[in-house]
C-alpha cells in the first residue's frame, strides 16, 4: 500500500497521478480561507501549539519518532548517527523561548502583528499583517530547511503550502501528522498543505505562483528564476539560491588552540549533513605571512585534518553515496593527483573508501568541492588573497567560519560583507546559526509579513485615551479609581481623571496588593520607592519597559554631552532594591562611553584610586556623595588625578552654592542633571548642553506633564508655579496616570539654544511632605511621629531646608505645649527620636552626608502662619527660588 504523500489541511492522501495545475490552484484557494481564520489567532496559541510539537518530536521512544527516523534516512541516505543529531534540532527550533527570540530579533516588531506599535525614531506607528498564503519550495539537501521555512510561516500566522523535493513528501506529511496531533484547536493544522511535483513542471509552478501571496524558494538558481518568472507582480517572491561556504584560519588560532583542535572543528563543520548545507565549508584558507612555512604548515594541518576526519568517520559515519557522488569524489582525487605530479598540490584521503578527502593546493582560488567530506586547503600570505578568492564567487558564498580572535572575526566581517557573505562565525559552529542571524544577507521572516505605517504620531489625547482604557480594563485599582470617568476624547477631558498619589501606590502594590498591575508579574524587575518608615512602595517594570527607560536615560546623558571619549564612573549605591545603580549601568551601555562601575560602598581612597587609574572623565551619583568626594579631593589636590569633564547628579537638588563649590574643586567641570526622574514614573526631564540647575527639557515621547495650581488643580497659566503631575505614556504593566510628583515647577517659554523641540520646564522645590536632602528621603509624617514621642512638644512644627557649599542643612522649628521653656534635655530627646523614626536621615547623619539638624524649640504661636488660612507652612525649601 502506498504511503500518504500529500497532506491537505488536515487530511492525508496517497496520490496515484501527478498534480495538475487546476488541482494545485484549488488547494491554494482553499488555503486562502484558512489564512483568514488563522490571522485572528493569538500569538500565545501559535507559540504554545508549536512548542508542544517540539516536545512531541523529542520523544525518541515514540512510534512517531521511529517512523520519522526511518523516513529521513530513506530520503537522505545519511547515517543513523547524522540523522540522530539532526532530529535533536527539531525540539530546539520549536522551543518557545527560541521562537519568541526569533520573532523579536528577526521580525523586529513582533507586537505589530497584533496592534499598531511605536518604532523608536519613527513619527508614527507600524502594524503588520501576514501575507496570507505562502508557498514554500524546498530544496533536497537538508530536510530541516523546509521545516524551518514552514515554522516561520506559522509563526507569522500565514497559511502555508509546502512543495517538497522529489521523494521528500512522505517525511513532511509525517511532520504534519505531528502538528495535527498537537494542535488542540486545529487552526494551524488545517492551514497547512504538503504537495510534491517534479521541478521544472512549468504549468503547475505557474498555477501555484499566481494563486498565493508569497513564495519562499529554497533551491537552485533555476528554481528561483522559474518562480520569479511565473509569479505575477503582486506576488512577493523571496529566493534563497544555492550557496557555499568557506573557512579562514589565522595564526592566532593555531598558536593558542593548536592545529589538532582547529582541524577537528573544521572537519566537523565539513561532516555534518555531508556538506549539503549552504553553511558547509568547501575551501579552508590558512593565513600566514611567512611563505617559507607554507609547505610545512600545509602538510602539518592537512595531517591533523586527516586525523580529525578519520575520527569523525567513527563517531559520525558517512552515509551511503550514490554512484554519481562517488564519481565526483574520484574525479576530484584524480585531478589532485595530476597536480601532485607537477608539485602544485597534495592529496590525503580515505582511499579506497570515499569517506573523506583533503586536497591542498598552491593556487589560492576558492573551489567548490565534490561534497561528502571533500575539503580544499590553501595557504595564503594575507587576508587580501582570501578577499580576492571570495570576490570570484561574489554573492554565492554564505558563511565564513573563522578560527581566530574576536577582532579578527570582526575584521573578516567588515572586509567580506561587501562580497555578499552574510555570516561570519566561529569555526566549529558554521552549522549552528543562532536566532537572529541573517540568512543570505536578509531576515527571511520579514519576507512573510507586510508592514503598514500609520504616519504622524498619535495626538496626545489619543495616547492618553488608550492608556486610560487599558488601565481601566486590566487593573483592579484603576477600575475603581476611574469609576465614573467617561472615555477620554480630549486633553481637557483627561483632567477629569483623579490624581494619583503615593498613598494610592503604597496601598495597591506589593507586598500587600497587586491591584495596580494590569496582569500577572512575569519577566521584569522590582524597585523600592520612598515610603514611610518600614513601608516602602514597590514599583514593577517589565524588562521591555525598563530597557526603554534605560535607553532614554542614556539618551539624556548624551544630550547633556557624554560621548565616545568619556569614561563614566557610576557612584550610586547598589542593592536594597534601589534603581539608581543598576539603571545607570544599563543606561551607560546604550551610550558610546565606557562604564567604570565603581559604586559608593568603597573607602573614598579606593574610589579615587579607580577614578585615577581609569582616567574617568564623568562621574554620576547622588549630590550628597559627590560632595563628599569633592571635599576629599579638596583636602589634598594631589588626589585629583582624573581628567573630570562632567558631573551628572540625580535624586537631589543642587543649588548655586554647591555648583560653585564643585567648580572650584574641579575647574572647568560641567555640572549636568543626570535626568529628572522618579522610580514611579521613570525619566521625566533631561538636560541639554544649554540647561542649568532645575531647567530641563520634557522627555515628551515618554511623559505627559501637567503643571497644576495646588489650590484649584487646574493648569497654571503663563509661567505660573504649580505642582508637577506626570502620566507615563509607555508604562503598561503598572500604569502611572496623573501622578503627583510633589515637586513645584513652571513652564519656560521660548525655544532652547540647543534647537530641540521638547518643551522646557523648571523644577522649583518640593510641595508635599517628602524632603530630599543630604542623600535622605525624609517624610514630614515621620518627623511628626518623632515630635509626638517627646514629652512637652506640640505638633506645630516647620522644616526649613537650605543649601551651602558644605551641603544641605535642615532647621526644625517646634512649638512647646505650654508657655514655659522646654525642659533641659528636650532637644537631645528630639534628636534621638528623629534618628529612630527617620531612618534615611539617620543613615545620612552616620555617613556624614547631612549635618545634624538645627533644632529651635519655640513658645506656642511663634512659628509664622499663612495669613489667609492660619496654617503653618510645613516645609520651606530655600535651596531654590522662583
Amino acid at each position: 500500500m502506498k504511503r500518504p504523500d500529500a497532506y491537505i489541511f488536515g487530511r492525508e492522501t496517497a496520490r496515484t497521478s501527478p498534480w495538475t495545475p487546476a488541482e494545485v490552484e484549488k488547494v491554494c484557494l482553499r488555503a486562502r480561507a484558512a489564512a483568514d481564520r488563522l490571522r485572528a489567532a493569538g500569538p500565545d496559541y501559535v507559540l504554545d501549539t508549536l512548542a508542544e510539537v517540539g516536545r512531541f518530536c523529542s520523544d525518541e521512544r515514540s512510534p512517531w519518532y521511529r517512523e520519522a527516523f526511518r523516513q529521513v534516512r530513506e530520503q537522505s541516505g545519511f547515517s543513523r548517527e547524522t540523522i540522530a543529531a539532526s532530529m535533536k534540532v527539531l525540539p530546539a527550533i520549536f522551543d518557545r523561548g527560541e521562537m519568541e527570540k526569533r520573532l523579536r530579533l528577526e521580525l523586529f516588531l513582533p507586537g505589530a502583528l497584533d496592534a499598531c506599535v511605536a518604532r523608536e525614531g519613527y513619527d508614527g506607528l507600524v502594524t503588520a499583517v501576514p501575507r496570507g498564503v505562502v508557498l514554500h519550495v524546498g530544496a533536497g539537501n537538508v530536510f530541516l530547511g523546509i521545516i524551518d521555512s514552514l515554522l516561520m510561516g506559522m509563526l507569522t500566522r500565514n497559511a502555508n503550502v509546502v512543495k517538497t523535493a522529489s521523494g521528500g513528501a512522505a517525511s513532511m506529511v509525517h511532520f504534519a501528522r505531528a502538528l495535527k496531533k498537537c494542535d488542540r484547536r486545529g487552526l494551524l493544522a488545517s492551514s497547512v498543505a504538503v504537495l510534491s511535483w517534479p521541478g521544472g513542471a512549468a504549468g503547475v509552478e505557474e498555477a501555484a505562483a499566481r494563486s498565493v501571496d508569497a513564495v519562499m524558494v529554497w533551491g537552485g538558481e533555476e528554481a528561483v528564476a522559474a518562480y520569479r518568472r511565473a509569479a505575477p507582480s503582486q506576488v512577493h517572491v523571496a529566493g534563497f539560491g544555492p550557496k557555499v561556504s568557506m573557512a579562514v584560519v589565522f595564526p592566532s588560532a593555531l598558536g593558542s588552540a593548536g592545529a589538532d583542535a582547529v582541524a577537528e572543528r573544521l572537519a566537523r563543520d565539513a561532516s555534518v549533513w555531508e556538506q549539503n548545507a549552504c553553511s558547509s565549508p568547501h575551501t579552508a584558507f590558512i593565513v600566514d605571512p611567512d611563505l617559507r612555512r607554507r609547505d610545512p604548515l600545509a602538510r602539518g594541518f592537512c595531517s591533523a585534518l586527516s586525523a580529525a576526519f578519520e575520527k569523525l568517520r567513527r563517531e559520525l559515519p558517512p552515509g551511503e553515496l550514490s554512484f554519481d557522488e562517488q564519481v565526483e569524489i574520484t574525479r576530484a582525487r584524480e585531478l589532485a593527483k595530476a597536480d601532485m605530479a607537477v608539485g602544485e598540490a597534495s592529496l590525503r584521503s580515505s582511499f579506497p573508501s570515499t569517506a573523506w578527502t583533503v586536497i591542498s593546493e598552491k593556487d589560492p582560488v576558492f573551489r567548490v568541492s565534490a561534497l561528502n567530506r571533500t575539503l580544499y586547503v590553501k595557504c595564503v600570505a594575507s587576508f587580501r588573497e582570501v578577499e580576492k578568492a571570495a570576490a570570484a564567487y561574489r554573492g554565492h558564498i554564505q558563511t565564513a567560519g573563522v578560527a581566530g580572535t574576536m577582532e579578527e572575526r570582526e575584521e573578516a566581517a567588515r572586509r567580506l560583507a561587501p562580497l555578499g557573505i552574510a555570516r561570519v562565525t566561529r569555526l566549529g559552529a558554521m552549522l549552528e546559526s543562532p536566532a537572529g542571524s541573517p540568512h543570505d544577507g536578509t531576515f527571511p521572516m520579514r519576507e512573510l509579513v507586510r508592514f503598514t505605517g500609520v504616519e504622524g504620531g498619535p495626538a496626545p489625547a489619543d495616547v492618553l485615551s488608550g492608556l486610560v482604557e487599558h488601565a481601566r480594563e486590566k487593573s483592579p485599582f484603576y477600575r475603581r479609581h476611574l469609576r465614573g470617568v467617561k472615555k477620554i476624547f480630549s486633553e481637557e477631558e483627561f483632567r477629569s481623571v483623579p490624581l494619583l498619589t503615593k498613598e494610592h501606590i503604597l496601598a495597591n502594590t506589593p507586598p500587600d496588593s497587586s491591584d495596580m498591575f494590569t496582569g500577572p508579574v512575569g519577566s521584569g524587575v522590582y524597585f523600592a520607592s520612598g515610603g514611610s518608615t518600614g513601608s516602602p512602595k514597590y514599583i514593577f517594570y517589565d524588562w521591555k519597559e525598563f530597557d526603554r527607560l534605560c535607553r532614554m536615560v542614556g539618551r539624556a546623558y548624551m544630550s547633556a554631552g557624554l560621548g565616545a571619549e568619556d569614561r563614566a564612573a557610576n557612584l550610586f549605591v547598589a542593592g536594597n532594591l534601589w534603581s539608581s545603580w543598576v539603571g545607570v549601568e544599563r543606561a551607560l551601555s546604550t551610550t558610546p562611553a565606557v562604564s567604570v562601575p565603581v559604586g559608593s560602598a568603597l573607602p573614598m581612597e579606593s574610589i579615587v584610586k579607580y577614578l585615577s587609574e581609569f582616567r574617568v572623565t564623568a562621574i554620576i551619583g547622588l549630590p550628597s556623595f559627590l560632595l563628599k568626594l569633592a571635599q576629599y579631593c579638596e583636602e589634598d589636590p594631589a588626589r585629583r588625578k582624573f581628567p573630570l569633564r562632567y558631573i551628572f547628579y540625580g535624586g537631589e537638588y543642587v543649588g548655586p552654592e554647591m555648583r560653585a563649590y564643585f567648580g572650584r574643586v574641579f575647574p572647568g567641570v560641567r555640572l549636568r542633571s543626570g535626568g529628572y526622574a522618579t522610580v514611579d514614573a521613570g525619566l521625566i526631564g533631561y538636560h541639554c548642553a544649554h540647561c542649568e540647575g532645575g531647567v530641563h527639557h520634557l522627555m515628551r515621547s515618554e511623559q505627559y506633564l501637567e503643571i497644576l495650581d495646588p489650590e484649584t488643580w487646574k493648569p497654571v497659566s503663563g509661567g505660573g508655579v504649580g505642582e508637577l503631575v506626570v502620566t507615563v505614556l509607555n508604562k503598561r504593566h503598572m500604569p502611572i496616570i496623573r501622578f503627583r510628583t510633589g515637586d513645584l515647577g513652571r513652564w519656560l517659554e521660548g525655544p532652547c539654544a540647543c534647537g530641540g523641540s521638547d518643551p522646557r520646564f523648571e523644577i522649583l522645590g518640593r510641595c508635599d511632605d517628602r524632603i530630599h536632602a543630604g542623600g535622605a528621603h525624609i517624610f514630614v509624617s515621620d518627623i511628626s511621629r518623632a515630635i509626638a514621642s517627646v514629652k512637652g512638644l506640640s505638633l506645630h512644627f516647620q522644616v526649613e531646608i537650605s543649601a551651602g557649599a558644605s551641603g544641605d542643612r535642615l532647621k526644625l522649628r517646634v512649638e512647646t505645649r505650654g508657655a514655659a521653656p522646654a525642659p533641659k534635655g528636650t532637644a537631645s530627646a528630639l534628636l534621638a527620636a528623629l534618628r529612630k523614626n527617620c531612618r534615611d536621615m539617620a543613615d545620612s547623619l552616620d555617613m556624614k552626608w547631612l549635618a545634624p539638624p538645627e533644632l529651635e524649640l519655640l513658645p506656642p504661636g511663634a512659628i509664622e502662619r499663612v495669613a489667609r488660612t492660619g496654617k503653618i507652612r510645613r516645609v520651606i525649601d530655600r535651596r531654590v527660588k522662583a
